[in-house]
């Protein structure tokens, strides 16, 4: 994965309010952590943000920041948390980088492709949507193609099916199910007035008694 660039600033107003007269003049409150430095309260533009998440499939993004006091910083961002009614950005986890030292990542999957089973009148379940995944940071996968057009109605795809490379280790459970394709369900038959028609009943004959 390319690193993109965005400028950070040191922020040394922290709380609730602090964050939210920063996001009403255009700035997004974030932090950044990792290898064996101190977490620091930092402030980012939210246009550069945005337009970050614009140009990537993924919000898991490799960015080097110029950061102030401190210049060229390798950052992952880690977590990105919204507004849970106006998607909104309200925080970003930035976690620092070594060239030399490998992330443990989950990557999402994007299913590609339409199975043959759905062509057939099969149902595609999208079982798995992220991976745990661990590589050097410039071997980072943006997302993960997973190809289902060969899928059967009956058939799945497991993490085992993924090939990634030998630069990147699936550290995620291999007999997980990522996608299947599954039958399509049977809706009992309907009499002409709309009811389900009921199943006949059985009627044993009595035993006689002696």
């Amino acid at each position: 994965m390319e690193a993109q660039q965005i400028s950070v600033k040191k922020r040394s107003l922290e709380g609730t309010s602090a964050s939210r007269r920063m996001r009403c003049t255009g700035s997004l409150p974030g932090v950044i952590y990792g290898i064996d430095s101190n977490p620091m309260a930092v402030e980012l533009e939210t246009h550069a943000v945005e337009q970050l998440f614009h140009n990537h499939a993924s919000e898991t993004i490799l960015v080097d920041i110029n950061l102030e006091g401190e210049g060229a910083v390798s950052v992952l961002l880690k977590e990105v948390q919204h507004h849970p009614v106006s998607g909104e950005l309200m925080h970003l986890d930035l976690q620092r980088v070594a060239a030399n030292q490998t992330l443990q990542v989950e990557v999402s999957l994007e299913l590609v492709g339409e199975p043959e089973g759905v062509k057939a009148g099969g149902l595609l379940d999208h079982v798995m949507h992220t991976i745990l995944v661990e590589c050097l940071p410039a071997d980072l996968p943006e997302t993960v193609n997973v190809d289902v057009s060969e899928l059967e109605i009956g058939s799945a795809l497991h993490v085992s099916d993924l090939k990634l490379g030998n630069k990147v280790a699936i550290l995620s459970d291999a007999d997980a199910v990522v996608a299947g394709v599954s039958a399509p369900k049977v809706e009992q038959e309907e009499d002409e007035d709309g009811d389900v028609a009921a199943e006949p009943e059985v009627i044993t004959e009595k035993p006689s008694e002696e």
